[in-house]
């Protein structure tokens, strides 16, 4: 079985608009912040109660496409990591600053 890691937004095009309008969107957040609490790399399953597979599919390709996460496939299974250490670079705080707001308002 082989491994397979998708394309990647590239960090340097990636815009303050579209990480906060990505972000603007609750399932996404949620995602977001289970991703940033747990600080490494984590199955989709547990995101399966947020939604359908086919919704939780297309917000995983949002926030891909957006520079948020980083998606592995291995055989039938996907994996997200929150590419923290390079939007923490582009956008000192940012995503502590959103992440912390949500969850204590939860």
């Amino acid at each position: 079985m082989t491994d397979t890691i998708l394309a990647n937004a590239d960090i340097d095009k990636v815009t303050l608009t579209q990480v906060l309008k990505s972000l603007s969107d609750p399932t996404r957040l949620e995602i977001v912040s289970a991703l940033f609490k747990e600080n490494q790399e984590c199955s989709c399953e547990i995101f399966s109660d947020l939604g359908k597979k086919s919704n939780l599919s297309q917000h995983y390709r949002n926030l891909r496409l957006n520079g948020l996460i980083s998606i592995r496939r291995s055989g039938v299974h996907s994996y997200l990591t929150l590419r923290k250490k390079e939007l923490n670079q582009k956008f000192p705080h940012l995503l502590r600053t959103i992440v912390s707001n949500h969850l204590s308002k939860n």
